[in-house]
């Protein structure tokens, strides 16, 4: 009957001093959260995500990581929004910022751009939306609290936001500046086609190249 002895490895052994190779995936031991890692991967491609609510922290984030990609680059930037509502004054951080970046900006909707996330859209230097999206103009909701003093502070302070942002998307759209404040303050909705006759968007976004007028 054969004899089976097992050696022990040495120190010294092939099989002990190969290293093991360490893959830092998303999700394991040491390795930045998927959500981390999935946004470090678009930013290398210039590719910026704005989705949920669109407050004013996020379009800080948003802003910082355009005038980051502007300085770094003289390619493209694509913005990917899908937004229900925001803050007029985080809709304007957003805006004022694309209109001072000196690269081109593609903004694509593929989901929802509702409320003052469409001035967003709007501004970009070309605007796509899928053929799914919902585009609605509209000014946000005012969150007025505080002695009688405040509410009329906020209310002006709002009223001049609202007043530069029918502005902005006038001078955008090509749009009467009364145009615009009328359906506003209608919260009118497009379809796709609809924006692009009123030139909130350039064309229908089909996940690769747009059809458009």
């Amino acid at each position: 009957m054969a004899r089976w002895t097992v050696e022990p490895v040495s120190r010294d052994s092939p099989a002990e001093s190969a290293p093991i190779p360490d893959r830092a995936w998303p999700g394991s031991s040491g390795a930045p959260p998927l959500g981390d890692w999935l946004e470090a991967r678009l930013l290398d491609r210039r590719v910026i995500w704005v989705r949920g609510t669109l407050d004013d922290l996020v379009a800080t984030s948003a802003a910082t990581k355009l005038m980051a990609l502007d300085g770094s680059g003289d390619d493209p930037i694509q913005l990917h929004l899908n937004c229900g509502d925001g803050a007029l004054s985080a809709a304007l951080t957003l805006m004022d910022t694309i209109s001072a970046l000196g690269v081109p900006l593609e903004a694509v909707c593929a989901g929802r751009a509702e409320g003052p996330p469409l001035g967003v859209l709007a501004v970009a230097h070309r605007r796509l939306a899928a053929s799914h999206s919902r585009l609605r103009l509209g000014a946000g909701e005012v969150a007025a609290h505080g002695s009688a003093a405040d509410l009329t502070r906020e209310l002006e302070q709002h009223q001049r936001q609202l007043e530069r942002f029918i502005e902005l998307v006038a001078q955008a759209t090509r749009q009467p500046a009364e145009r615009v404040e009328i359906d506003l303050g209608s919260g009118r909705y497009f379809e796709p086609e609809e924006a692009i006759e009123y030139r909130l968007i350039d064309g229908v976004w089909n996940g690769r190249t747009s059809a458009s007028r």
